[in-house]
């Protein structure tokens, strides 16, 4: 049985710090879920109440999980609309086409909007102690991609950097002739930049190009590595973001 998890996550627009609220599974043949954090990490639900999060409006209830037989309006909504006359053409556009799965548009899209401070994000996959994750690297528009395009092709390692003057977890993103692209998102970015401060394995290769894409997803990477066994132990605030399924009745 097919089952895809996204994360909601919500970010703080005094101090942009970014926390895991709640969770929306789809599974196929079946429907929707939808539950709010129920652990005890840092960054999780209990942090984000405690910092000014009350509900995700559609949900009230923080105990409650949710379940529909279709997306639920509340995240449907953040869909691109498909009356667009340049709806086709948008999708083109993320790397998508009419046939993509609505959960697949709100992970590329991150079904983000102008009215609140919401998003969608994958988390990252875990088997035993490795993990990975596929994300667009950020901040393209900003820095040299561009001018490495054509220099760049699937399959190809890139490099990761620890910047923190920049930002305490800032990690940047060049490619092999050491252009800088830009940089991991930033719900991922402690996460690896504590990986790679404990000189971690992580290993970063571009997954597809989309030339005519938009800056924001022009790139998308397929990050790799190991995570020891004592990692989460020696680092118990550290916002973990690895897959656990939900539980539904």
């Amino acid at each position: 049985m097919m089952k895809e998890l996204l994360w909601l996550v919500w970010q703080n627009p005094h101090t942009r710090m970014k926390y895991h609220v709640g969770s929306l599974l789809y599974v196929a043949g079946d429907g929707y879920y939808f539950e709010y954090d129920r652990t005890n990490k840092s960054r999780g639900l209990q942090d984000a109440v405690k910092n000014g999060f009350t509900t995700f409006f559609a949900f009230p209830d923080l105990t409650k999980s949710y379940y529909s037989p279709f997306m639920f309006h509340a995240f449907s909504r953040r869909l691109p609309n498909k009356e667009r006359p340049d709806y086709h053409s948008l999708l083109e556009s993320y790397g998508l086409t009419g046939s993509s799965h609505e959960m697949e548009i709100l992970r590329v899209t991150k079904g983000k909007t102008a009215t609140d401070t919401f998003e969608l994000v994958s988390p990252l996959l875990m088997e035993k102690d490795t993990f990975s994750v596929d994300f667009y690297i950020e901040g393209w528009r900003y820095y040299d991609g561009d001018t490495s395009l054509d220099m760049l092709e699937t399959g190809q390692e890139l490099l990761l950097r620890r910047e923190p003057d920049l930002d305490k977890y800032a990690v940047e993103v060049f490619s092999p002739s050491n252009v800088k692209l830009g940089y991991i998102p930033a719900v991922y970015a402690e996460f690896f930049s504590t990986l790679l401060k404990e000189d971690h394995s992580v290993r970063m290769t571009i997954k597809t190009i989309n030339k005519s894409g938009i800056p924001q997803l022009k790139v998308m990477v397929h990050v790799t590595g190991a995570v020891p066994y004592d990692f989460q132990g020696k680092h118990p605030g550290l916002l973990f973001p690895a897959q656990q399924d939900l539980e539904y009745s």
